[in-house]
């Protein structure tokens, strides 16, 4: 008989793939790192073996720290040289951006529409955060449960880190586009409810990438946001409505030159933190 033989009408290879998914939903999906080993990582480190031994006692507590320092390793990279580039090209062809409200609108829109997909380009390309997604969606099944522990608090501690950097980035926004939260929302909190909902719409298409990875590059050609057509990928759509669902133009404000000069402090120190961060980097 042949191994691809049906047994009650279930072939072998869908027996074998059932056992596997009743194991998963009894144990849970665990993230393992057995293929890393210890002896010859020591020995690449140039580490000697009794200081190494010293601080992992056995694998289990080296795997540990491994999969904590993972998620730690994971950072919200800024925008690129030539991103700040393009962005700068788009206000320097749009002159009238301050007298003009429909300029302004175009202009911001098609900013959120590069700098978010530039984002999103650069975070998917990014195996840091494979890994970290990877550890977030299987964080609760990991076997251990002081590992566990300890990778959910290492989760929570870099969600805080994120959120607190894009509420930063969005706190710039409203000064530098004459936008304002839009009312109820407000402060410190209203920048922080908008990260976290950016930081989760972000996630969920990263997510889903290895099944769609069309969602990094396929467009549709569309009118919205009260500019004229242009070309969107989904994730550049929906997080472009997301932020423009937050702030709104300030009605109580004059483009005057008290104005202009705010916008452009803003933009001179947005692009000073940039150059400091490409320095480092």
């Amino acid at each position: 008989m042949s191994s691809a033989s049906q047994q009650g009408g279930v072939t072998p290879r869908e027996r074998v793939l059932n056992t596997a998914l009743s194991q998963i939903t009894e144990h849970g999906m665990t993230v393992s790192l057995e293929h890393l080993s210890l002896e010859e990582i020591i020995r690449a480190s140039g580490v000697s073996r009794a200081s190494a031994y010293r601080i992992w006692p056995n694998k289990q507590r080296f795997l540990a720290d491994v999969l904590v320092s993972a998620v730690r390793a994971t950072r919200l990279e800024v925008d690129s040289q030539a991103e700040v580039a393009q962005l700068t090209a788009l206000l320097d062809a749009n002159p009238s951006f301050a007298t003009d409200a429909q300029v302004r609108r175009d202009v911001i829109v098609e900013g959120l529409r590069i700098s978010i997909q530039a984002d999103f380009e650069r975070i998917a390309s990014s195996p840091q955060w494979a890994t970290y997604l990877s550890l977030n969606a299987t964080c609760r099944g990991l076997a251990d449960s002081s590992l566990r522990e300890e990778v959910a608090t290492a989760l929570a501690e870099m969600q805080e880190v994120f959120i607190d950097h894009r509420s930063a980035v969005y706190a710039r926004l409203p000064p530098l586009l004459g936008y304002r939260l839009v009312p109820p929302l407000s402060g410190a909190n209203g920048f922080r409810s908008m990260s976290e909902a950016a930081g989760a719409l972000m996630t969920g298409f990263l997510v889903q990438l290895g099944a769609r990875p069309q969602l990094l590059t396929a467009t549709f050609r569309l009118a919205a946001y009260g500019v004229d057509e242009r070309d969107w990928t989904v994730p550049a759509f929906a997080l472009t409505g997301l932020v423009l669902s937050y702030l709104e133009p300030d009605p109580d404000l004059v483009w005057d030159q008290a104005q202009l000069a705010r916008a452009e402090a803003t933009l001179a120190d947005i692009t000073a933190l940039l150059k400091a961060s490409w320095v480092t980097n």
